[in-house]
């Protein structure tokens, strides 16, 4: 088995819908396996994935486990040499698998690779970033990111300096769409379930690199992403009532107690 695709879902049959269609569009050209995580079982996804697309394995999650602990599930089953996560919202076209698959065949130090990720209007989505300072998330879900200092701080965090159209290695790949080697996994480990959405790639990243394995942007490939900020905030207070982003705020605490011996906390 070449890959083992895998993607967590919550509320979202529509999206899985169009997702699965994609795929089964795409006619890739390698052995593969589909394993569908629900976090919500009563949502209608189940009998929409065994009426129209009998080839994917469903699971039930035990309840709303979060992104980490919904991987971690199939993780546990995959057969593929590669692991490939794709969130709900992503159109993969034919061909661009294959490119991603080419590449990290290529390049067996890279545990792993994401490919290009664009706005449905064709813009590049900066999903690769470097490691973030404490005052990351502060700056990106509230006003402060409009400061001076705030934009200087994002433009370094989202690597504005580098060339988006090569392959290179970067600090963390977000976890929308990223082909793991299944070795790298097992050395690695899975997503630390502490998390219970955001900052788990960006751990999982970071042991990857404490193992030796490189991550790498690979913009050979190419998907579409309708992507949509809901933890995006304006004003502090709306942190209040903004579940997503207070999850992504306790995320980002436990992310850096986790590695709060780190220099690369406060460079």
């Amino acid at each position: 088995m070449k890959v083992t695709f895998v993607t967590v879902c919550y509320r979202t049959p529509e999206l899985i819908r169009m997702l699965l269609l994609g795929v089964q569009k795409a006619n890739f050209s390698f052995s593969y396996e589909y394993i569908l995580v629900n976090n919500d079982s009563s949502d209608g996804t189940r009998a929409m994935v065994e009426e129209c697309f009998p080839w994917v394995t469903y699971i039930d999650a035990p309840g709303n486990v979060g992104f980490g602990a919904g991987n971690n599930i199939a993780f546990a089953r995959a057969q593929g040499e590669y692991i490939m996560l794709m969130n709900p919202d992503l159109t993969v076209f034919p061909g661009e698998m294959e490119k991603l698959i080419a590449y990290a065949d290529a390049h067996r130090d890279i545990g792993l690779c994401g490919p290009q990720l664009l706005n449905p209007n064709r813009t590049l989505q900066r999903t690769f970033t470097r490691f973030p300072t404490i005052c990351i998330p502060l700056y990106r879900r509230t006003i402060f990111g409009k400061t001076t200092q705030g934009k200087k701080a994002i433009e370094f965090y989202f690597m504005q300096d580098v060339d988006a159209t090569i392959a290179q290695p970067v600090h963390v790949l977000f976890g929308a769409a990223i082909l793991i080697r299944a070795t790298a996994l097992k050395d690695i480990g899975f997503f630390d379930e502490q998390f219970f959405m955001y900052f788990e790639d960006t751990d999982l990243c970071r042991r990857a690199w404490e193992k030796g394995w490189k991550v790498f942007y690979v913009p050979v490939a190419c998907f579409v992403h309708y992507h949509q900020r809901e933890s995006d905030v304006k004003r502090f207070w709306q942190i209040l009532t903004n579940r997503v982003s207070r999850e992504h705020i306790k995320s980002a605490v436990k992310y850096f107690w986790k590695y709060r011996k780190s220099a690369t906390l406060f460079p």
